[in-house]
């Protein structure tokens, strides 16, 4: 709002020219020349002088409308403030479609007690995917695995993510029957794949990036599997496990569903989970932000929020898995 309109509006609320000059830190005069020139600007009279100082029709109109201004402008104010500060705000948040079905509905409603006014924008894909999204300015933050070392990301580690296969009781019984008890024991330290190459698998498509780990492992150990399915949605992979049909490789993070999963079902299709033996490498899990990024307050706390939530739920699946003797 401009100098002369503030002045028109001191002088209105006043109805005094010197205390309305007092106010605003000027002459009587200086004011007097904000008034006239908005006179002449607009053509009209704003003030009725004699007797005493009152709006005209026109002036009152003025203050009508500039009040509405005021009151926006006061109203942007607070909203800058309340950005520039972290209160309120978008965040646009990019994770695979597997971890948000774990992340989203256990993690979100905290936030948003704290931040009722940020809102939270969600892109479900796979780390290659969401990467060109944020250096575009499309995300803010994405929860991304070994995700490339590129100059505009600001990363921060969360945690190791390693591998493990997922199999059926029922599935374990009909491929291992002679040996089943010396296979389950021998397995939990580490299961050789090579094994397996008669058990159906189902698996993630290969532009994931565990998949892609994966097929590279298979690959440097020349480990044929046979994989009918292929398919993006791990709560997918889980129902064709469950039907004790198919067995498949799940990162460690994913295996929450499964104990979910464990606690209703039958012994016999109750899900193994086994370290994959030789599958040495860790999945990074990390937290990309944009490098240039300012640090507001609501991103602060939710990244802060994501990776405690992380770390947490890495440590009951952990836990999980050492309670039943699994090498983690």
């Amino acid at each position: 709002m401009t100098n002369g309109f503030k002045m028109f509006l001191l002088a209105a609320e006043e109805l005094n020219f010197s205390r309305a000059a007092d106010r605003a830190f000027v002459t009587q005069q200086c004011l007097s020349d904000h008034i006239r020139r908005l006179e002449e600007m607009y053509h009209v009279t704003l003030f009725q002088r004699k007797p005493k100082l009152k709006l005209t029709p026109e002036g009152t109109t003025m203050l009508r409308y500039l009040s509405r201004i005021q009151a926006l402008e006061d109203s942007m104010l607070n909203e800058l403030s309340d950005i520039s500060e972290g209160i309120r705000g978008t965040i646009n948040f990019g994770v695979s479609s597997t971890r948000g079905f774990i992340i989203i509905p256990h993690l979100f409603p905290h936030y948003q007690e704290l931040f009722p006014n940020v809102d939270i924008q969600v892109h479900l894909n796979d780390t290659r995917a969401l990467e060109p999204l944020l250096i575009n300015g499309k995300l803010d933050v994405f929860l991304g695995v070994d995700s490339s070392q590129h100059v505009l990301f600001n990363r921060q580690n969360v945690c190791s993510d390693s591998v493990y296969l997922v199999i059926s009781d029922i599935l374990l019984r009909t491929h291992f029957s002679d040996t089943y008890h010396e296979s389950v024991t021998d397995f939990l330290k580490g299961a050789d794949l090579s094994l397996f190459q008669e058990v159906p698998f189902v698996q993630g498509h290969n532009f994931s990036t565990t998949t892609y780990a994966i097929s590279q492992f298979l690959m440097k150990y020349n480990i044929q599997l046979k994989m009918p399915i292929s398919v993006s949605d791990f709560g997918i992979l889980i129902e064709l496990c469950r039907t004790g049909r198919y067995a498949t490789i799940s990162p460690r993070f994913h295996i929450r569903q499964l104990i979910q999963m464990n606690q209703s079902l039958p012994d016999e299709r109750k899900m193994h989970v086994f370290p994959i033996k030789n599958f040495d490498q860790k999945l990074s899990v990390d937290i990309i932000t944009h490098r240039d990024a300012q640090p507001l307050m609501h991103m602060t706390t939710f990244i802060s929020m994501l990776n405690n939530f992380l770390l947490e739920e890495d440590k009951k699946i952990c836990d999980y898995l050492f309670m039943h003797s699994v090498t983690v």
